[in-house]
């Protein structure tokens, strides 16, 4: 029982220590400091990589990326050193910071969507599988042109993974992290199955960078 209850305190503090860093929202910090703008009454007002690429540039979206990137990273680091590297703390962790990202208690639990967060966070947590999870996106993104399924076929796809892998407990806080990001991405799904969803063709993008395209 004590035992236990000692796992119980460090998947918490996993869970408080990803959802503080979470908060983190780079969106924010990126547009009002550089651009001196709230990021939410622009575009689709989510405070995301996506819409500050989309409305501000592609240099500010990438510099949002990055620091979504790093934050994740943090939280995923402090927990993998302070527990030695626990599989199921780690989840904790990752699913500490989808949910301070998507609704941080600051910003009236208003926030990104969460596909850079959850993008370093199953490749930190199986570099193998999460890769591959990520080239199948990337493929899906080639074909579909569209941005929104993917990220959810891939985050689905590594949550029965890791179910199978590493038992039910960690599969099923991936499957949740893929549950927040289907709520987070619900308007752009209708729009997508509604035929309104937003094209983005990879390839000729690719191509118009090399000076290829035509």
């Amino acid at each position: 029982m004590e035992r236990r209850s000692c796992l119980l305190m460090n998947e918490l503090i996993s869970l408080v220590i990803g959802y503080f860093l979470g908060n983190i929202l780079f969106a924010m910090i990126v547009a009002k400091i550089f651009l001196h703008k709230d990021p939410t009454k622009y575009g689709s007002g989510n405070p995301g990589t996506a819409n500050i690429g989309a409305v501000f540039g592609k240099k500010w979206g990438i510099l949002t990326c990055i620091g979504d990137l790093a934050k994740t990273l943090a939280a995923l680091l402090i927990v993998y050193f302070l527990y030695h590297g626990n599989r199921l703390d780690l989840s904790f962790a990752g699913i500490g910071v989808v949910l301070g990202h998507s609704f941080p208690f600051w910003n009236h639990f208003k926030g990104g969507k969460g596909v850079a967060v959850t993008a370093l966070w199953i490749v930190f947590f199986d570099w193998r599988a999460g890769l591959i999870a990520l080239l199948i996106g990337l493929f899906l993104v080639i074909i579909m042109k569209n941005l929104t399924i993917p990220p959810l076929v891939y985050m689905l796809g590594f949550s029965i993974f890791t179910w199978l892998n590493f038992g039910w407990e960690q599969g099923l806080i991936f499957l949740i992290a893929t549950l927040i990001m289907i709520f987070q991405f619900r308007k752009d799904i209708v729009d997508f199955f509604t035929g309104h969803g937003k094209r983005v063709d990879v390839l000729v993008t690719i191509k118009k960078k090399l000076g290829i395209y035509k």
